[in-house]
């Protein structure tokens, strides 16, 4: 593989990393058998901190077990993808309406103002442009103040990064472009609630149609 090997220091967070990281850009593919010698060997780590980043990977929902145990990069189908989508909608949809109704409503936008200048930053880096949309609406959440609804978003961040390469890495960087965002800002910043949830709910939709049409097309090929 040329997974590149990881420093010495601080191992098993990077291999932690570098093995999501492998599995959101699609270098490890849905339905991939992990086989633990090769990846060892690829991140230059002993197979016991292999280990501890694959069960941490498997708690966030980005790896399963097969039936002998074997742990493989999680499938998603076409109907997951649409209830993955409009869950995460809702969450977001509610994390707006709460962060609206801060007294300090202001820089809590500024911040999210950061996070966009982060992905304009960074639009054209595949790996790069993938964390910094999903910051964007991480931070949305942890703006909210719920902490039970940023505990929910969190529980879908996994099964989210499994579904980002499906559509192709041209569909991936259109639905995270830093545009779409800017009119997400846009309209957040003007705060009226029942146009952000229009706003919001037609994001996601966009996002899981061009994921839903790239797995017909894969299947009818």
């Amino acid at each position: 593989m040329s997974i590149k090997s990881l420093q010495r220091t601080t191992l098993r967070d990077q291999c932690l990393n570098g093995l999501r990281s492998a599995i959101t850009s699609g270098q490890l593919p849905a339905g991939h058998h992990l086989v633990e010698t090769e990846l060892s060997e690829a991140f230059g780590v002993s197979r016991g901190t292999l280990r501890e980043a694959m069960r941490r990977l498997e708690q966030e929902g980005l790896l399963v077990a097969g039936p002998r145990g074997q742990l493989r990069v999680r499938e998603i189908n076409e109907g997951e993808i649409g209830h993955l989508y409009q869950v995460r909608a809702a969450l977001e949809v509610l994390a707006a309406r709460s962060l609206c109704q801060h007294a300090d409503f202001p820089d809590r936008l500024e911040t999210l103002r950061e996070c966009l200048a982060r992905l304009h930053a960074v639009e054209g880096n595949l790996g790069e442009q993938i964390e910094a949309d999903l910051s964007f609406h991480r931070t949305l959440c942890e703006l909210s103040g719920n902490s039970v609804l940023l505990s929910s978003w969190l529980a879908l961040e996994g099964p989210v990064r499994v579904t980002i390469m499906h559509a192709g890495i041209e569909r991936a960087l259109n639905n995270m472009s830093s545009s779409r965002h800017d009119h997400l800002l846009e309209v957040l910043s003007q705060r009226d609630p029942a146009h952000i949830e229009r706003v919001l709910v037609e994001h996601m939709d966009e996002a899981a149609q061009r994921l839903m049409q790239a797995m017909e097309t894969q299947s009818a090929g």
